[in-house]
């Protein structure tokens, strides 16, 4: 009798809080709808052919093998056909790969004729962007099943004098592809590519986790309502907390930094490692204003735990941190770019596995600043809407 008082007294505290409810029943349901429609859209592998000379006799045929390929998409690019420079082909092709246009570029220049007339195996040239394992292994196996129908296809010159024997065996060589990384190389592993971003997203869940659990029980206890009672703005009570949590946060950023650092097998320059340290901070208070901002709108810690699933899964799996961004369709993909966790997993991969500099991400940092500014402000209007009342 007193198990069933217990667990009806439960039910009807539940019933009564709408927040629960729906943390209950609606939560699940939103979460797994994001997931499964920005899921919709299959990830493919985007790679452009060019072709040079004699070999654009071979345009079509090679083309129409590789679009049979459900893991790639043909992507058109602009280069004047009446390019012949290696130097400025290759330039553009570069260009274009670091540009996102491209993940891949097939190169068929005019020697290739000239090599398998020759003898040779004749070479071909792939051009890779390099930092997606996943793009460029697809990239990868469909080059290889189109090398195998294009060799089938190149003629092959047979001496008058040569027997019927003789013309079977005249260079019938598997072609040669030779692979350009713009972005690592060979050796290059998939957890290389996850491992960047993971000192963002174990800060920011942390960080937001340990920030709105422990604010709403300063607020629980009536702490924060005698320092704001206290000759204390209330400014300057939310600076006193956050200073208190940044020294922790700080040291705990560190140990993730460090422990990643040692696993990743990209070497980093210290300027590389310092500029992580700063994003991988940057995100950190974005996520301690957030805690902040959350904690002041639940009414007790359970609500507050409510928040938490809510905030993380759909950056865990909308950031960019497992499927592209491109790929979504284009609400999800808006809303995307509403996370904060998006924006640090791009510069963070930029900065290791491209090597660029911080600040050539600017925008992606001057998001993360907005952030920071917005729940600061949030915050504040909240505060102030709850004190007129």
């Amino acid at each position: 009798m007193k198990l069933q008082w217990i667990a009806w007294r439960l039910i009807l505290e539940i019933r009564r809080d709408r927040r629960t409810l729906a943390m209950f029943f609606l939560v699940p349901l939103v979460v797994m709808t994001l997931i499964y429609y920005a899921l919709q859209g299959d990830e493919k592998a985007s790679l452009g052919l060019v072709t040079r000379g004699v070999a654009r006799l071979w345009d079509y045929p090679i083309s129409a093998v590789l679009a049979e390929s459900e893991d790639l998409e043909l992507v058109e690019l602009s280069l004047p056909d009446e390019e012949a420079d290696p130097v400025k082909i290759e330039a553009f092709i570069k260009d274009a790969l670091a540009k996102g246009e491209v993940q891949g570029v097939l190169l068929m220049d005019a020697r290739l004729l000239e090599e398998r007339f020759g003898g040779e195996r004749g070479d071909l040239h792939l051009y890779l962007e390099g930092s997606r394992p996943t793009a460029t292994a697809a990239i990868l196996s469909g080059v290889a099943s189109a090398m195998d129908d294009l060799a089938e296809q190149l003629p092959i010159v047979v001496d008058n004098t040569c027997s019927a024997q003789c013309a079977e065996s005249i260079n019938n060589k598997a072609l040669n592809l030779n692979k350009h990384y713009l972005y690592g190389d060979e050796d290059y592993r998939s957890i290389d590519y996850f491992l960047p971003a993971f000192p963002p997203l174990l800060v920011f869940f942390f960080t937001f986790i340990i920030t709105i659990i422990t604010f709403q029980r300063e607020r629980a206890r009536g702490t924060l309502a005698r320092l704001i009672i206290a000759p204390f703005s209330f400014f300057q009570v939310i600076l006193g907390y956050g200073l208190g949590f940044f020294a922790f946060f700080t040291l705990q950023s560190a140990i993730v930094l460090g422990y990643v650092l040692l696993l990743l097998r990209i070497p980093l320059t210290g300027w590389q490692i310092t500029q992580l340290g700063f994003l991988t901070l940057l995100l950190m208070l974005v996520a301690m204003v957030m805690g902040l901002f959350c904690s002041f709108l639940a009414k007790n810690e359970f609500q507050a735990i409510q928040f938490i699933p809510l905030v993380i899964l759909p950056q865990i799996f909308l950031s960019d941190m497992i499927w592209r961004v491109e790929t979504f369709p284009v609400f999800f993909r808006l809303l995307a770019f509403s996370f904060p966790l998006t924006y640090a997993n791009r510069a963070a991969r930029g900065l290791v596995l491209k090597g660029e500099a911080l600040w050539i991400n600017w925008p992606d940092l001057l998001a993360l600043v907005g952030f920071l500014g917005l729940f600061l402000l949030g915050m504040l209007l909240f505060v102030r809407s709850r004190q007129a009342v």
